[in-house]
């Protein structure tokens, strides 16, 4: 447990220099491309521990982090599996209490509805691709996009179970 409660600081301490644009350690949001992946990935943890990403945070670097999410809007995802990293960014925002653009969630649960090849697999983009991103990207990532935004929309809500039943084949 006292390992526990100083990794937490740590981690809340390295968030607030990251996300505080007078850091010199201010993380790249919205230059190039890879503030899209980043900043899903960091949206993902905040999903996932919430008490000590986000409950646990002081009311600046709350501020500050929604805001560097927020400027990654600024980057286009690509037509693949990044489409769940603009969704991603989008669900932490909503779970946060900020504005979420809606629309990036829809268009990237409906395009890998699109997408879906059977037994459990998801295509990235509309060429299958022999990769991992299954496991580590669009598995994860849909199952908690969906588990956070299915009370938004009914047909998000009917998304649900065969993202659930697909996840549950794939692992």
């Amino acid at each position: 447990e006292k390992l526990r409660v100083e990794l937490g600081h740590l981690v809340r301490e390295a968030m607030d220099a990251a996300t505080d644009p007078e850091s010199p350690d201010f993380l790249n949001f919205a230059q190039g491309m890879q503030p899209i992946v980043d900043t899903a990935f960091l949206a993902h943890a905040i999903l996932r521990a919430p008490n000590t990403l986000w409950h646990d945070l002081e009311g600046r670097v709350k501020a500050n982090l929604a805001a560097a999410m927020k400027s990654s809007r600024t980057r286009k995802p690509g037509f693949n599996n990044w489409l769940l990293f603009a969704a991603m960014t989008e669900t932490a925002l909503g779970y946060m209490g900020e504005d979420w653009d809606h629309m990036r969630v829809d268009f990237a649960l409906k395009q890998h509805e699109q997408w879906y090849l059977g037994d459990g697999m998801y295509g990235d983009g509309v060429d299958y691709h022999a990769d991992y991103y299954n496991s580590f990207v669009i598995q994860p990532m849909l199952v908690d996009i969906i588990e956070h935004v299915q009370v938004h929309y009914e047909d998000w809500g009917k998304m649900r179970s065969n993202i659930l039943k697909r996840a549950q084949r794939y692992a």
